[in-house]
């Protein structure tokens, strides 16, 4: 349990880093395809070995499935960003609610108790 912890929560800087991590997400899907695309054609036209063209198609399909899986990691990230908000705002709400009611409480038990 830390003593002298802070805590700064910027709702709109939370989402629009979830925003801009979607967009750039979008992006990279693009730019994977297309490469894919262009390697795919360097390895069936102009790249093209009797043994090791078979080997280089492999490792690169072994890569684009990598990328593509860390691509959907930011996915990810983003999802658990905007989760984080939403929860916290949520906290932050109902904090305020009970201490709200509990104010209330305790002026209605005072009222009463003076009256």
């Amino acid at each position: 349990m830390a003593s002298d912890a802070n805590i700064n929560i910027d709702y709109a800087t939370i989402e629009a880093t979830a925003g801009t991590m979607g967009t750039k997400l979008s992006d990279i899907a693009t730019e994977l395809t297309e490469l894919k695309t262009t390697v795919e054609g360097l390895l069936q036209n102009g790249l093209v070995f009797e043994q090791a063209s078979e080997a280089l198609k492999e490792a690169y399909e072994f890569f684009t499935t990598q990328m593509e899986t860390s691509a959907n990691n930011i996915g990810e990230y983003a999802k658990l960003f905007q989760e984080i908000s939403t929860e916290l705002q949520n906290s932050d709400s109902d904090m305020a609610n009970d201490i709200r009611s509990s104010l209330e409480q305790s002026r209605a038990e005072a009222a009463e108790a003076n009256a």
